[in-house]
């Protein structure tokens, strides 16, 4: 269709070229007769006043010379003579104004004749006298005179004929001009016009061969169209039967475990609402997350597989279903729970952990055992799944084996909060809102001794609230973004260190020395920081210590920095006594169970002094916590410890606060 539109536009193109080229054909002829008619009417006119002119000049002339031959004078003969010559030029006058000939040249002409006129006239006047006198003398001087003026006035003439003859051949010339430009525009005009209109014929040609040969397609498409609609027919017939096929590739890949093939979360969740299940119990393999960065993601998968093979083979009642949510976590739930027994089902998860716990698994020549935890919950709603979940998270927490949802909502709030808490953590990770505050670590026996400073965690929220650490430590543990915080923490305190050159101390539990990824970017600021002398590395969890090299390796690592390490709740069991044997320790810090009561508690006082007596045996110096008040300020004092720290001595503020 383009095609056809651009064709028919080109014809229109050729015609419109023919058409121009007749209105230049016509436009020239019309420039070209008024040129002729200025040459008939203006420049053969001016030519002709011209040369009457001359004749009437050379008439008078002749005259006055006969009269001269025949010694009389008809005066009235060539005062008339001369009238005609005024009047050949007042006329050749009056033919240039009115045709408003603005030549400059033959003005010119014009006006020197004029003047010649004048001396003409007065010449003439005098040779008349003289002729009349009849004196020779006076004759042949006046007849000198006058032949002196005739000659110019006739040369003035002749000029202004000359001057008529060139711009008559200038127009001629002009005219030529035109007729030969005319005859080019209308000769292109039409050799464009006709190549143009040959073109589009010859292209008409070309689109009727095009349409011949759309046609054909058009046919032969039909056919084509008709054979793979016969063809459509018949795999129409096999349509079902393949629609059923892929709908059940299709329900197994959005219904089942890829891993274990047992029914998966999306299949739970539609189950829950058909048979609203009473009995429930979410299924947790236990530190799964180390066992796979230890053994890799394809051990960690055959892991899974095992166990959900495992908890397959191990259902007793038919009632009983098993599903793989996700990752680590099973499901058990019993539909038909009518006649079930809430304690039953509580025994047969309690058994299902005791052989669990006791199954060997081998892959690939290498052997292990895992351990489960399990949250239940009995309340038949659709959020069964959710309690369970919140259940879960208890019995992880209190590291108990088996957690029961309550109905009392406890859990679910506990939850709720946990939610909200993460929500804050994940805001403040964003806004750069995980600050530290600090604590004074008073020196109080030598107070020639620099003023320490704890680096404390906090949170801040857009409002500008402060949140503390207890709530959202835990928070971050079960999300596993607490190695965020550590690393945000090590930040905080080496910028103050370097800013202030004050010595500060920051914690770090066993949590972050079992993270390789964390150890390894700790070194890392560490072997780039040039106050390290100034650092003191609080050890957290002590009753956590179970892989003694692991800390040792740390300790002894961090030491090669020339950083300090410190104990901290030392006293708070009986572990502490064998860390500080043990561990490269340079400070411990008493537990606060044993200071906040200090001045009032005698056996805490005989433990304190006890403590810091070994303490001075192993020149390592003591710090005592929570000193709330000057009176347990003055009994840590006198039993000998080295440092305070507590609200009496100093609360956790920004750094700011202290040093100003």
């Amino acid at each position: 269709m383009n095609y056809q539109i651009r064709l028919y536009i080109t014809l229109l193109i050729g015609f419109g070229l023919l058409i121009f080229s007749l209105y230049v054909s016509s436009k020239n002829i019309a420039q070209t007769s008024k040129m002729i008619n200025y040459i008939e009417t203006k420049q053969i006119k001016l030519y002709s006043l011209a040369k009457e002119l001359n004749y009437n000049v050379q008439n008078n002339r002749a005259n006055i010379l006969e009269a001269i031959v025949n010694k009389s004078s008809e005066k009235v003969n060539i005062i008339k003579s001369f009238e005609k010559l005024k009047k050949n030029i007042n006329d050749l006058d009056k033919f240039i104004l009115d045709n408003e000939i603005q030549i400059s040249e033959i003005n010119k002409r014009i006006d020197v004749l004029k003047k010649r006129l004048v001396g003409y006239s007065a010449v003439e006047l005098s040779l008349i006298e003289a002729i009349e006198s009849n004196d020779s003398e006076d004759i042949e001087d006046a007849l000198v005179g006058f032949n002196s003026v005739v000659v110019k006035f006739s040369e003035n003439i002749n000029k202004l004929l000359t001057l008529s003859d060139t711009i008559l051949a200038e127009y001629i010339g002009a005219l030529k001009v035109v007729n030969s430009k005319s005859e080019s525009d209308i000769l292109y005009s039409f050799v464009l016009a006709a190549l143009l209109i040959i073109f589009s014929v010859y292209k008409l040609a070309i689109l009727q061969n095009k349409i011949k040969q759309e046609l054909y397609r058009a046919e032969k498409a039909e056919a084509e169209q008709k054979l793979l609609q016969e063809q459509l027919v018949e795999y129409n017939n096999n349509l079902e039967e393949e629609i059923a096929k892929k709908t059940n590739e299709l329900y197994t890949e959005v219904y089942t475990n890829s891993i274990t093939g047992l029914a998966n979360r999306n299949k739970l969740l539609e189950d829950i609402r058909v048979y609203k299940f009473k009995q429930f119990a979410l299924l947790n393999i236990d530190n799964f997350q180390k066992f796979n960065d230890v053994y890799g993601e394809e051990f960690g998968n055959k892991a899974i597989l095992l166990t959900g093979n495992f908890l397959k083979d191990n259902v007793e009642n038919l009632n009983m279903n098993v599903y793989h949510v996700g990752g680590d976590e099973f499901v058990y739930a019993l539909k038909n729970s009518k006649d079930e027994d809430s304690t039953n089902f509580l025994k047969q998860i309690e058994l299902l952990l005791s052989k669990y716990s006791k199954k060997v698994f081998s892959h690939k020549e290498s052997s292990f055992s895992l351990i489960m935890s399990s949250g239940i919950d009995f309340s038949a709603k659709e959020k069964m799944l959710a309690y369970a979940d919140m259940a879960l998270k208890n019995a992880k927490k209190n590291n108990l084996p088996i957690s029961i949802f309550s109905e009392d909502k406890k859990l679910e709030e506990t939850h709720q909060d946990d939610l909200k808490c993460k929500n804050k953590l994940i805001r403040a990770f964003e806004t750069d809102g995980v600050i530290s505050y600090f604590q004074p670590i008073v020196p109080i026996q030598d107070t020639s001794l620099p003023t320490k400073y704890e680096s404390l965690v906090r949170i801040v929220e857009e409002n500008g609230k402060i949140i503390p650490p207890f709530r959202f430590l835990e928070v971050a543990k079960q999300n596993r973004v607490y190695y965020k915080i550590t690393k945000r923490v090590v930040i905080n305190t080496l910028s103050t260190i370097k800013e202030y050159k004050i010595p500060c101390s920051l914690n770090i539990s066993m949590k972050d020395i079992e993270n390789e990824k964390t150890l390894k970017w700790l070194y890392i600021k560490l072997d780039n920081f040039d106050y390290n002398n100034l650092l003191t590395v609080e050890l957290l969890e002590t009753e956590e210590f179970k892989d003694y090299k692991l800390v040792f390796d740390f300790c002894t690592k961090i030491r090669t920095y020339g950083i300090k390490i410190a104990l901290d709740d030392f006293g708070s069991g009986y572990a502490n006594f064998t860390h500080i044997l043990n561990l490269p320790i340079d400070y411990i810090k008493i537990d606060s169970s044993l200071i906040s009561n200090i001045d009032r508690d005698h056996n805490s006082k005989i433990m304190v002094e006890t403590i810091v007596g070994l303490a001075k045996k192993l020149k390592v110096q003591t710090i005592a916590e929570f000193v709330s008040s000057k009176e347990i300020l003055d009994v840590v004092k006198e039993i000998g410890v080295d440092y305070s720290q507590g609200y009496y001595t100093g609360k956790p503020e920004p750094i700011e606060k202290h040093l100003t």
